[in-house]
C-alpha cells in the first residue's frame, strides 16, 4: 500500500484565533517530521505539496527537496480542496492505494502517518480514516480505532473511494457553510439539512444587491435539496464509514479546536528536530 500524502498549503494567513505554539512554519515541519519517520519504517510515501498561488521561499525549497510541488491558483479553500480531490483521478493512483488530504494548519504527531497506514492495514472495510477529530481520551492511551461521526477537511481515504466519491464530495463543497460535515453525513447516507438550513444560510462578508442574494438563497437550496437526496438514495454498499484515531494523531492549530494533549512541547521538539533535519 502506497500513501499518497497531499498536503494543501497557501502564502496568506487567516484571522482565525491561534494557540502561541501555531505557525505555518511549525506545521510544514511536523508533517515532514511525520514523513520522514514513515519512510525510516520502510513505508512508501509520496509527497504532493499543493500550493494554491504563491509561496514563501522556504516552503518552496522544502516542498521540492521532499515531494512533488504542485502549484495552481484555486483562490479559495474550496477550490484548493476540491483539487486535491480530483488528484487520484487525474494521477491514476491505484484504487488500493492510501490518500492523506492535510491542511496546513495542523500540527502533526512524528508516528502519525506511521500509525495511519497500520489503521488502514487493520481495518480494511474503512474507506475513510480520520486523524484528528473528537477526542475525549487524554494522550498517551493505548491507540486505537472508532466510528465517528464526522471530522474536518484533514482526512484519509482509499483512492478508489475518493475516485467514486469525488462528484458527491464536489456537491457537499459547494452546498455552503461548513461543507465537511455535510460531507461526512452525506457519505454515510445521512442527510445533513433541515427545513430551516434550505432558507437561511451562512450570510457573506459584503452587502450584495437584493437581487443577487436571493439568487444565492436559491442556488444554495437547490444544492442542499439535491445533498440530502443523494444521502437518502446512497445504496448501502456505497455508504462510508470513517474511522477516528484515539488519541488524535494530529491537532487542529485553532482556538476552541486544540486536541487535549501537551501540544506546545510538541512544537518546540518540532523545532528541534527542524534545526538539524532541515538545516
Amino acid at each position: 500500500m502506497r500513501l499518497h500524502a497531499v498536503y494543501r498549503t497557501h502564502g496568506g494567513e487567516n484571522a482565525k484565533g491561534r494557540p502561541e505554539w501555531y505557525s505555518k512554519e511549525v506545521a510544514l515541519q511536523s508533517f515532514l517530521r511525520a514523513v520522514e519517520r514513515a519512510r525510516g519504517e520502510g513505508l512508501d510515501v509520496e509527497l504532493v505539496v499543493l500550493g494554491d498561488g504563491p509561496l514563501d521561499p522556504a516552503t518552496t525549497a522544502l516542498a521540492r527537496a521532499w515531494g512533488d510541488l504542485v502549484t495552481i491558483s484555486a483562490g479559495d479553500n474550496r477550490r484548493s480542496y476540491l483539487h486535491a480531490v480530483s488528484l487520484p483521478r487525474r494521477r491514476e493512483w491505484p484504487a488500493g492505494d492510501l490518500v492523506l488530504l492535510a491542511e496546513d494548519d495542523y500540527l502533526w504527531r512524528p508516528d502519525a502517518l506511521v500509525e495511519l497506514v497500520a489503521a488502514a492495514r487493520s481495518h480494511p472495510d474503512a474507506d475513510y480514516l480520520a486523524p484528528y477529530g473528537p477526542a475525549p481520551d487524554e494522550p498517551g492511551a493505548p491507540q486505537r480505532w472508532e466510528r465517528i461521526e464526522s471530522t474536518t477537511s484533514t482526512f484519509a481515504a482509499r483512492a478508489g473511494a475518493l475516485r467514486q466519491d469525488e462528484r458527491l464530495l464536489a456537491l457537499c463543497a459547494w452546498s455552503g457553510g461548513d461543507f465537511d460535515v455535510t460531507t461526512c453525513m452525506t457519505l454515510a447516507g445521512r442527510p445533513r439539512f433541515s427545513v430551516r438550513d434550505l432558507v437561511v444560510h451562512h450570510p457573506t462578508d459584503d452587502p450584495v444587491p437584493a437581487h443577487v442574494a436571493a439568487a444565492r438563497h436559491g442556488y444554495l437550496a437547490a444544492l442542499r435539496l439535491a445533498v440530502d437526496a443523494r444521502a437518502a438514495l446512497r445504496r448501502p454498499a456505497r455508504r462510508r464509514a470513517l474511522l477516528g484515531a484515539r488519541p488524535v494523531l494530529a491537532t487542529h492549530g485553532e482556538e476552541g479546536w486544540v486536541a487535549p494533549g501537551d501540544w506546545a512541547q510538541l512544537a518546540e521538539s518540532t523545532r528541534r528536530w527542524a534545526a538539524g533535519a532541515l538545516a
